[in-house]
């Protein structure tokens, strides 16, 4: 069966074919320099894929680390229904990767395909899966096409479409229908979603809010060698971007003239700044330890701040933090993972871009589990804030959210039961 395809396509799909000249010279340079780049750029390319077989195969993706270990929940769910059956997972990073091979040992992960139409084409044919399921907003156009055309079910889980994406999308309405038409369902974190897929004219039939699959893991203790960090006043940042470090460390540096012993665990959004990062805590002239350098639970003396470069870690800091930051939120990201500290009942300060996360975060702000600041200054008040009202309700009220958007797995897997022409997807 053949789809048209609108001049915003053909136009998108120009683009990716002038970016590619364009950066052939240092991909070539990758090439030859680096193994990891030329296993994954042949991967990217579709090249070393498995070949798909006639039972059940589920291909799952998810753009980074925090999509991969939402999704492996699912992943489980489908492979315990389905004994033996293949699993593809694919990721944008190598962390990515690397997380669903930690997670996930009997799955096959790789490196996601390039989004051309030669590339997933080829790709649908040899794998064949049976379903695809992505997260959040990884809608690549050429991709869904190619399964649309193959008859495979794709499905967005743990599904969000900001106010940003929708406006997008609405200014190209043949391309935004053409795209959004090949998703067979929308499982989605909010009504909100919800609402603004409906005004795109996705077919309501078609739409499930199922919440955010980033809430539905288990609570992680954290490492023993970090364990005995507890007897410490702990602040957990997470998921930092630049220009955030800088604020927490002036933010930290306030706090301490009013004598608040607090340790800065520091996480950084991506590992690929770890090194940035620590360039400036050095500059700073703050006293700092990288986590991959700590040796037993003894920290030095005086240590102000743990950069937690290592990866799997972050989510079991939380647990022991008298306060979380989330990063993302004091320059315009939208915000990150709320759930992971809410669900160990720790209070949150965040800055004002919190967009991928606003009905969450108005939520844990109207029972006192968190507050907003735009600057170094405030961020040491609102710190200093809940370092000195610890309040249990807040607290049980945090959980209790935390817990009620945990459910989003069975919602999911629920969603998915519900029969497809017929037949359940799962």
């Amino acid at each position: 069966m053949s789809f048209p395809l609108p001049i915003v396509l053909r136009l998108y799909n120009l683009g990716l074919v002038v970016a590619g000249v364009l950066l052939l010279p240092i991909v070539l340079l990758g090439l030859l320099w680096r193994a990891d780049a030329r296993r994954g750029i042949f991967t990217r390319m579709g090249i070393g894929w498995p070949e798909g077989s006639e039972g059940p195969l589920l291909w799952a993706h998810g753009a980074s680390v925090g999509e991969v270990e939402a999704l492996a929940p699912l992943v489980r769910r489908w492979q315990a229904s389905r004994p033996g059956a293949p699993v593809v997972v694919t990721a944008l990073t190598e962390t990515g990767v690397a997380t669903a091979q930690r997670l996930l040992p009997e799955a096959r992960a790789l490196m996601a395909p390039l989004d051309f139409p030669l590339v997933t084409g080829r790709l649908v044919r040899r794998v064949r899966p049976s379903i695809f399921l992505f997260t959040e907003n990884e809608l690549w156009p050429n991709l869904l096409l190619a399964l649309r055309r193959a008859g495979v079910p794709s499905v967005q889980v743990s599904g969000r479409v900001s106010a940003n994406a929708a406006g997008a999308l609405a200014l190209f309405p043949r391309f935004s229908g053409a795209v959004l038409g090949c998703v067979s369902r929308f499982l989605l974190q909010s009504e909100a979603d919800r609402k603004r897929l409906r005004a795109l004219g996705v077919d309501s039939q078609r739409l499930f809010v199922t919440g955010s699959l980033k809430g539905s893991g288990e609570a992680r203790e954290p490492p023993a060698v970090l364990a005995g960090l507890a007897q410490r006043e702990l602040l957990v940042a997470g998921s930092t971007h630049p220009g955030e470090e800088a604020l927490l460390v002036e933010a930290l540096e306030i706090l301490h003239l009013t004598d608040k012993d607090l340790l800065l665990i520091l996480a950084p959004r991506h590992p690929e700044r770890f090194d940035d990062v620590a360039e400036l805590l050095t500059r700073t002239g703050i006293s700092f330890l990288r986590r991959s350098e700590l040796v037993g639970a003894v920290l030095p003396k005086g240590l102000r701040v743990l950069l937690l470069d290592t990866i799997g870690e972050l989510a079991g800091c939380y647990g022991m933090a008298r306060v979380a930051f989330v990063g993302g939120s004091l320059v315009p990201v939208g915000g990150h993972n709320l759930l992971e500290p809410a669900r160990f009942g720790v209070p949150i300060v965040v800055g004002p871009h919190v967009e991928s996360v606003g009905l969450l975060a108005d939520r844990l702000e109207a029972v006192g589990g968190l507050r907003r600041a735009t600057h170094a200054a405030e961020l040491a008040v609102e710190i200093e804030h809940f370092l000195d009202v610890r309040d249990p309700e807040a607290a049980t009220a945090a959980r209790a959210i935390a817990g009620e958007l945990s459910r989003a797995l069975e919602d999911t897997w629920r969603a998915l039961e519900v029969p497809l022409d017929g037949e359940s997807l799962v």
